[in-house]
């Protein structure tokens, strides 16, 4: 994040001061050719295991997804060939393009609305699409105090288990990041994904760290799986974080590789102008509802409220399932194609820059700087490099973040 003070100014608050956040935690250029003739060199060297894959298309085997792995292993070719063959095997062995068939090519609402159609719902609250930033990073949203993990693991059909779901958790990771991929070819620029939690009702319900089934499956699965998508988020924000967040933070944080857990920031009170100004860096108040300062209604995000188990039709329709809607031959039935989306005839050869007006689109984009004096200094804070903390394991200063 980078914060720009007006010349003069210390960094302390300023009522006058303007202020201007931009999302700074990864190298957010297009692939130099120096990394390109690395990227190739990768390849060459995991030819063989590219070759076993029974498909290779581009957010797969191409420049992009193969420079994530040489970033984040600094260059360092032989690393990234040997963690970049181990992903290739992951996607063999798990039949990860026999999964993802006939819906890594929706479009995001149909997805949205497939997802929906086989998940519990009992699954945590979370909006897959939720905005994207200028810079043309992806927001993910949730809100896991709403989240019943008892009832996840004991409310559910015979035929979907926690290997079901563990079969979603794949398929919604290879869906999501192939629409960063798609928007970094789109944009010439690499892109990455952003996670906004709101804790505002954290406690509410039983931590899932309390329920040996979640607390197992997370500990088998999702420090595997998530390894296997290295260099995708640039931020992961927590906000109204109260002090029992530390715990969850450090339980998740187990799971991630050190680089992405440099890139997590904890703040309080979302309606605190410190936060309202990080959130503004992401979008204008009118995509956040109300428990992170905005005008959204919550009704219109998607799976945010009403929450899913509160109608009555929908858990006892996903009670009497007979079937999985996915195992790990995919979807079952397969959801019908997306529509062709029409492209206005004056863009579609050319990108133009989004405006203040699509900001009520579901995917608004917008443009976040404000107007500063000529003459500023800025004060960077670099998540993604950031040295391990150095008493509280959430950031770098000894007392709690503020409720």
């Amino acid at each position: 994040v980078t914060v720009s003070l007006p010349h003069g100014t210390c960094g302390c608050r300023d009522r006058k001061s303007a202020m201007v956040y931009k999302i700074d935690g990864a190298d957010l250029s297009w692939p130099s050719a120096a990394e390109l003739a690395k990227c190739e060199e990768i390849r060459k060297n995991c030819a063989a295991h590219i070759d076993a894959l029974p498909e290779k298309p581009r957010d797969v085997v191409g420049d992009i997804r193969v420079c994530r792995y040489l970033r984040f292993f600094s260059g360092d070719v032989a690393k990234a060939s040997a963690a970049y063959t181990k992903f290739l095997q992951y996607r063999v062995e798990e039949k990860i393009d026999v999964l993802r068939e006939g819906i890594i090519d929706l479009n995001l609402k149909d997805f949205t609305k497939w997802l929906e159609s086989v998940m519990s719902p009992y699954t945590p609250m979370f909006v897959p699409g939720f905005t994207e930033t200028e810079d043309g990073h992806f927001v993910i949203f949730t809100s896991p105090g709403s989240f019943k993990p008892s009832e996840f693991v004991s409310k559910r059909p015979a035929c979907h288990t926690l290997d079901n779901d563990l079969h979603l958790i794949r398929v919604s990771l290879e869906y999501f990041m192939k629409q960063v991929d798609d928007n970094c070819y789109k944009r010439k620029k690499m892109c990455y994904a952003i996670k906004l939690i709101d804790c505002r009702e954290l406690g509410n319900e039983t931590l899932p760290v309390f329920v040996p089934e979640i607390r197992k499956f997370a500990q088998d699965n999702l420090g595997k799986v998530m390894s296997f998508y290295c260099e995708q988020d640039i931020l992961l924000l927590v906000v109204n974080a109260p002090f029992m967040v530390r715990a969850i933070t450090a339980f998740a944080t187990t799971f991630m590789a050190k680089r992405q857990s440099n890139r997590i920031k904890v703040m309080g009170t979302a309606t605190g102008s410190d936060v309202q100004n990080v959130l503004r860096a992401l979008g204008p108040r009118s995509i956040f509802p109300e428990s992170l300062g905005g005008s959204r209604k919550a009704e219109d995000v998607p799976f945010y409220k009403p929450l899913l188990y509160q109608d009555e039709s929908r858990v006892k329709a996903w009670m009497a399932r007979s079937s999985a809607g996915i195992t790990k031959d995919g979807a079952t039935p397969k959801p019908p194609p997306s529509a062709p989306e029409e492209t206005p005839p004056e863009v579609a050869e050319t990108y133009a820059e989004p405006t203040r007006e699509d900001e009520d689109e579901p995917l608004p984009v917008v443009n976040v700087e404000e107007e500063v004096p000529e003459k500023e200094m800025e004060l960077k804070v670099d998540i993604q490099e950031g040295p391990p903390p150095s008493s509280s394991w959430f950031c770098s200063c000894s007392a709690p973040c503020a409720v």
